[in-house]
């Protein structure tokens, strides 16, 4: 009897001395970890996001992701997560805090994340980009049956390509392998938004654009924060944050540094 007594009052040490020394630990852990704001975004995304020649990340999401860990009195860590299927499992996961990729607001993301507004009006259509001439007998998107178009995958884009079944999709990560896809012919044209075709139309005069109107349920509601939907304290706090650099300027002068329009 007193062996067994002996042996619950061991156990009943053993969980104390553990909730103890966990209670000790989640006190005590160090500042810089217990205040970090974790953005996942990617590269080669260039204006948004992109890698310097010191292999830095740099671009107009990552001057709002130091401005807004600033103001909301956090030390930033960016994850450069490589495309957008992992950085919304890594947001389910808790593995990042928030993203921050010149994500389009669509209801269809609404409807599974929480968006915080930063930048950018109403979109009503895409562009379709071609190298150095639109095919004469395209006149819209639905005269492009039996081609290939690029396309980013999990992207706004890439659900409204999924209306035309009969057009083959080219799934590229990167803009840039968009790019080279059309203008080596291995696809007709590159599915992207507007942002990124101004760009690369001042980069590549070869690029010719068509637009293509989106349906209300595809329209877009400008550029979001994804947030978990359960995460209401953060969702609250990174609102008031974009409020004040709206407020403030800092927005917009980010949108003029990196040419955002």
């Amino acid at each position: 009897m007193n062996n067994k007594k002996f042996l619950i009052s061991g156990i009943i040490l053993s969980i104390s001395v553990a909730i103890a020394i966990f209670w000790f630990f989640a006190k005590t852990r160090s500042p810089h970890i217990a205040n970090t704001f974790v953005v996942g975004t990617c590269g080669g995304y260039a204006p948004w996001v992109s890698m310097n020649e010191k292999g830095e990340h740099e671009g107009f999401d990552i001057d709002v992701s130091r401005a807004l860990a600033k103001q909301m009195d956090k030390n930033l860590e960016i994850k450069d997560l490589g495309s957008m299927t992992p950085l919304f499992l890594a947001l389910e996961q808790g593995s990042v805090d928030v993203i921050i990729w010149g994500l389009s607001i669509t209801q269809a993301r609404l409807d599974k994340v929480v968006m915080v507004r930063y930048q950018g009006d109403k979109i009503k259509s895409y562009p379709l980009l071609f190298w150095e001439k639109i095919p004469e007998k395209i006149k819209s998107i639905s005269d492009m049956d039996n081609m290939v178009v690029c396309v980013e995958p999990a992207s706004s884009q890439e659900a409204v390509l999924r209306k035309y079944p009969n057009i083959e999709m080219k799934l590229t990560d990167q803009v840039d392998s968009a790019l080279l896809n059309i203008k080596y012919g291995k696809a007709t044209a590159a599915f992207v938004e507007s942002a990124i075709a101004n760009k690369f139309k001042r980069i590549y005069p070869e690029i010719v654009t068509m637009n293509v109107p989106l349906s209300v349920e595809d329209q877009v509601l400008g550029v979001g924060i994804a947030i978990k939907k359960n995460n209401k304290d953060l969702a609250a706090k990174v609102e008031k944050a974009v409020s004040a650099l709206i407020k403030n300027g800092i927005i917009a002068q980010s949108e003029k540094k990196w040419d955002i329009l």
